[in-house]
């Protein structure tokens, strides 16, 4: 999935997608120890799961079917992801693939 995908990145976390055919997107984290203890980690992975079930069922089009990987990239607990780079993350990804189509 690493090296096939197609991948963007938004300030502390990149996004790859690899285009497969699932009725549900996959959703997967990699999430590096330096970024907090397991309570940091896992707070980040269900706030992730949260925003991006939001943007599926607010804009299920932004979203097409296939396998995604969220890495994050950040060693203080005060530079935290932002959530909302997940919704710029998945635009500009889709723009990405429709250049690619044509």
């Amino acid at each position: 999935m690493l090296r096939r995908g197609t991948r963007t990145k938004q300030g502390s976390i990149e996004l790859i997608y690899l285009n497969e055919n699932t009725k549900v997107p996959c959703l997967a984290f990699a999430i590096p120890k330096t970024v907090g203890t397991a309570v940091v980690r896992n707070k980040i992975r269900r706030q992730y799961r949260e925003e991006f079930r939001k943007l599926v069922s607010r804009d299920p089009e932004i979203i097409p079917e296939g396998n995604y990987l969220i890495k994050v990239y950040s060693t203080k607990e005060e530079n935290l992801p932002k959530i909302e780079l997940l919704g710029k993350a998945l635009k500009d990804l889709k723009i990405k693939n429709e250049h690619n189509e044509n």
